[in-house]
């Protein structure tokens, strides 16, 4: 071929041009000068392999990946080396890609909400905020909307029951209604025992009073499954980058004040899915109006036992009660920012709710006529106790005479 181009060549321009032809056939210069003076074909002589330091372990390697395709190549160089693998790990690893299982990667299936039938929530955790000199940990309860990809986020400091529910409350109203069913994760404020089908899960007394009396059907998507709530775990990342990351907060009311004035901008920003703005989408979906739905009275209650110095402690802070109910078991009700303590049904006292920890609201009215009546219990006075006697101790032997035993009868004769 290279004479035939050659030939051609000085047939056209009169001479032959090594560098052309190189670059035309993409073999070196020297390789085709070389080529153009022989008289006959050069033929292709095989180099004779000699065995390489993998070769004898190659069989062991493949079947070891045949049942295990992610064990990583230092293990697998451990392995090998008790066998007289001698050889780099880069050649190991070089080997490793050509052999190691492709795993299968199915394509991902959207999927699309009509307007109205589904929202996801989810809680996330967004690290520490230093209030004063108290550190506490923060979580973001993150709710989408299915068609519109309208978003909500609120921080708080806890994860219970009672703080889920009153973010979605105020997720509602934020929204301004509640879509036919809400997707969630296994999370405890919502499901106690996972079942198959879901629907037969044990959900949450206190949750399912919530959700019954808003009309929603609670759904669970598949354990270790996070794609089957794709668009929740993808707003949690969004206001991870997006929000938080490069921000300073003051207090808990600071972050979240920041963040509804963030919502207002995001939720009216183009969405890279939809194309669309989510607050003109809003506008499509077809919500069940949160005023057609009566107010819902979160009775957030807590069993307690009041100590003999009359406190009752409350989420690391302690609360003062009427002396004559000392001892005795009561229920504490958050409301409104007030902590009301109720023993046998009926209200004793009433507190402002205290923020932190390690403090104390005392009423003076709470011991007032204590020490009166403690003056005037009758004193008891102590039982004394009977002294303790200590016998002499003595190492004398009591000796006796050898007839006493003549008169006991031997043991034949006994009855």
């Amino acid at each position: 071929m290279i004479r035939d181009l050659a030939q051609e060549q000085e047939i056209t321009t009169g001479h032959i041009n090594i560098s052309e032809l190189s670059r035309e056939t993409g073999h070196d210069r020297k390789t085709i000068r070389k080529l153009l003076v022989q008289n006959k074909v050069p033929r292709n002589t095989k180099r004779r392999s000699r065995p390489g330091k993998l070769d004898p372990h190659k069989e062991y390697i493949q079947e070891r990946l045949s049942k295990y395709p992610q064990l990583n190549g230092v293990r697998i160089q451990d392995e090998i080396r008790v066998q007289g693998y001698t050889g780099s790990y880069t050649l190991l690893k070089d080997y490793l890609r050509t052999v190691r299982p492709i795993p299968v990667i199915l394509p991902e299936y959207r999927y699309e909400t009509k307007p109205g039938v589904q929202s996801q929530a989810d809680w996330s955790e967004c690290g520490y905020l230093l209030e004063g000199p108290v550190k506490k940990k923060i979580y973001c309860f993150n709710m989408i909307l299915g068609y519109s990809r309208m978003r909500y986020i609120e921080f708080t400091h806890s994860l219970d029951i009672y703080a889920f529910i009153e973010c979605h409350i105020h997720a509602f109203e934020y929204f301004r209604g509640v879509t036919h069913e809400i997707l969630y994760d296994n999370l405890k404020p919502v499901v106690l025992t996972r079942r198959y089908p879901s629907t037969s899960s044990d959900f949450h007394p206190i949750f399912t009073d919530f959700r019954d009396h808003f009309g929603f059907i609670s759904r669970l998507c598949r354990p270790y499954r996070a794609k089957t709530k794709g668009k929740i775990e993808r707003t949690v990342s969004y206001v991870k980058d997006n929000f938080l990351y490069g921000r300073q907060f003051n207090s808990l009311d600071d972050l979240n004040r920041q963040a509804k004035e963030w919502l207002d901008t995001a939720n009216h920003r183009v969405h890279g899915t939809t194309y669309e703005i989510p607050a003109e989408r809003l506008l499509k979906e077809n919500l069940t109006p949160i005023s057609s739905i009566s107010p819902y009275l979160l009775r957030r209650t807590i069993e307690r036992k009041i100590s003999k110095d009359c406190y009752l402690s409350l989420n690391g802070n302690r609360y003062s009660v009427p002396w004559r109910f000392a001892r005795q078991n009561a229920v504490t009700e958050i409301r409104d920012q007030h902590v009301l303590i109720s023993v046998d049904g009926e209200v004793v006292c009433e507190h402002p709710l205290l923020q932190g920890k390690h403090q104390i609201s005392r009423n003076k009215e709470h011991i007032k006529g204590l020490l009166k009546e403690i003056f005037a219990q009758p004193v008891q006075r102590p039982t004394p106790k009977l002294p303790l006697v200590i016998l002499p101790h003595s190492d004398s032997v009591e000796h006796r005479p050898l007839t006493d035993y003549d008169a006991i009868p031997p043991r034949s004769a006994l009855p």
